[in-house]
């Protein structure tokens, strides 16, 4: 009887271990998802928040949502954060909402720092995954079902949202963010009664360079006759002379004027220069630095 007891002992354990294994990778492939286009996100993915509540995705009704999937050790997804905290300021509207799901855990410190209410933010505590890659993020409908899936870049998500915005003119709520951000402590020169100059610039390319060194061999005039700020895409460098300079994380700022001014998509390329009045309107717009220096001299 004995020889028999062997056997069956190593046969159980071996079916316990299967078991085991097959129920773990199973487990495993249900809630590590590779979400796409026209999928929907799964209610039954556990939200914690930053107090540790659990929720899911279906108890935040909107028309639409923006959810930017991060991971709290990834530093590009870090970096991303200022280019967010500046979307959910700039492109809140009726009928969207945004949320911040973290693969692993919410990094409280750097949500604070970039200006992001807590209450955006939400973890997966490490117990599934909505995609491989991160930073990225899922733009959806009111049943959850993904219109868009951005990769790396935001760049197209930020250009639909705008347009879902039905066409309010963003760019005045742009301007008072850029000049609170390049101004800071000077926010007081605006009473001088100058109009402001808006450069909208980048280093990228060879007519790019041209147009700075226009500007900077004519940096005295300009200041002389207008407030400037230069705003500059998060991939460029600032110049020696950007004295007030806001970063344009993604391109926000960029596609918030070019939809508000109505310029066509072939026509959205750097150097934009934007003359803006007490009020926030877009006065006039210029894309030749030489028409821009001498518009600007001629002004008493």
């Amino acid at each position: 009887m004995k020889k028999y007891v062997f056997p069956v002992v190593i046969a159980i354990i071996v079916l316990i271990v299967i078991s085991t294994v097959c129920f773990f990778y199973l487990n495993n492939r249900y809630n590590n998802l590779e979400l796409l286009s026209e999928e929907i996100i799964p209610s039954r993915i556990k939200l914690y928040n930053a107090s540790g509540e659990v929720s899911s995705i279906s108890d935040i009704k909107s028309n639409h949502k923006v959810v930017f999937y991060l991971e709290s050790m990834n530093e590009d997804c870090i970096h991303r954060l200022d280019c967010i905290s500046k979307m959910i300021d700039l492109l809140s509207f009726e009928g969207m909402s945004y949320m911040l799901i973290w693969e692993d855990q919410i990094p409280l410190k750097q949500i604070n720092e970039a200006g992001i209410d807590e209450s955006y933010n939400y973890s997966l505590n490490g117990k599934a995954s909505l995609s491989e890659w991160k930073p990225t993020a899922f733009l959806t409908d009111d049943n959850n079902k993904i219109i868009m899936v951005t990769g790396f870049s935001y760049v197209t998500m930020i250009n639909e949202v705008i347009k879902m915005s039905n066409k309010n003119d963003l760019s005045a709520k742009a301007v008072d963010k850029i000049l609170k951000n390049a101004l800071q402590s000077e926010m007081s020169i605006l009473e001088n009664n100058k109009k402001t100059l808006m450069m909208f610039m980048s280093s990228g390319c060879r007519s790019c360079k041209e147009t700075e060194e226009i500007i900077k061999n004519n940096t005295e005039l300009l200041h002389e006759k207008m407030n400037v700020v230069t705003v500059r895409p998060d991939f460029d460098i600032r110049q020696d002379f950007d004295k007030y300079f806001e970063v344009d994380p993604e391109q926000l700022y960029f596609y918030i004027f070019v939809n508000s001014q109505g310029i066509e998509e072939s026509n959205r390329k750097y150097p934009i220069f934007y003359i803006v009045n007490s009020d926030y309107s877009v006065e006039k717009l210029f894309t030749d630095a030489n028409e821009l220096v001498k518009y600007v001299s001629e002004l008493k």
